[in-house]
């Protein structure tokens, strides 16, 4: 199944530049106007969403079902097939229109789900199972020692996905008020070392990030994502297997208090409702 969404994302985002491309000329062409509004109707907020996350790398989640798109996507199917209909357009729009609403579709309800069950070793009230990853300065570092006061630790899928990154820099924006309660963050990622160390450049005190290079922790935790990379991302250095985006907040010693296991990729807890953890 991961095979075939490895593949499905990457066909999905190039189709939906394509018909934004084709909406776009069309209008400006001043061809087939409504159908071609359509056409882009349904493409061009993904696009959007899309290059916003990846060039500001500031947003940290969105709504699960992203029912603006999904609504505006609906609306630019109905305006290609009135115009089909009414005004005997081409009908190559509409299923240009339908091909963008459904591929959002699938976007939305099957390549943004894991299916996942909650990990069998990540149970609040237990231990946190012991593992070890690398810090910045190559050093391994055992659990322990990121337990070794209250803590979050954060499973991010890499520098290559933008909502991680998003997640980073919102968490990195609140890092005195963790620090301020005495809570250690941590992120760990299954990357080199190399983009790890870039990864932490110019974040703040408190922070602490780690590789886990073969994503030995993310398997003994049982979070781990076999060909969950989009396809052709290895060539940038990246490992096919990545890891379920979690979050495990711990207390002192390394007692879970809570988790975070997403089914969405999109979805993902705020800062406050991480700080509220500790506060109960």
């Amino acid at each position: 199944m991961n095979s075939l969404k490895r593949i499905y994302v990457i066909a999905y985002i190039i189709g939906a530049v394509q018909l934004t491309i084709i909406g776009v000329q069309g209008l400006v062409d001043q061809h087939h106007m409504l159908a071609s509004l359509g056409v882009m109707m349904t493409a061009l907020p993904i696009v959007v969403v899309l290059t916003m996350a990846l060039i500001t790398q500031r947003m940290a989640r969105t709504s699960a079902n992203l029912p603006a798109l999904l609504v505006l996507g609906f609306v630019g199917v109905g305006l290609a097939a009135w115009e089909a209909h009414m005004a005997h357009g081409p009908r190559d729009l509409v299923y240009m229109a339908l091909a963008g609403w459904i591929g959002t579709l699938v976007y939305v309800f099957w390549y943004s789900r894991f299916g996942r069950t909650p990990s069998p070793v990540i149970a609040v009230g237990e231990g946190l199972a012991a593992f070890e990853v690398t810090n910045v300065d190559g050093d391994l570092e055992s659990s322990a020692t990121l337990t070794q006061q209250d803590a979050i630790i954060i499973f991010i899928r890499g520098n290559w996905c933008p909502l991680c990154m998003g997640q980073v820099n919102e968490m990195a924006a609140g890092a005195a008020r963790f620090a301020e309660k005495g809570i250690r963050v941590s992120f760990i990622a299954p990357q080199s070392l190399g983009k790890t160390k870039a990864l932490a450049k110019g974040k703040p005190e408190g922070m602490h990030f780690y590789a886990d290079v073969k994503n030995d922790a993310a398997r003994i935790l049982k979070i781990h994502n076999p060909a969950g990379l989009p396809f052709g991302m290895e060539l940038m250095g990246y490992r096919s297997e990545t890891v379920l985006p979690t979050v495990i907040a711990t207390s002192k010693g390394g007692e879970i208090l809570w988790t975070h296991e997403t089914d969405n990729y999109r979805v993902r807890p705020t800062v406050d409702e991480l700080l509220a953890v500790f506060q109960e």
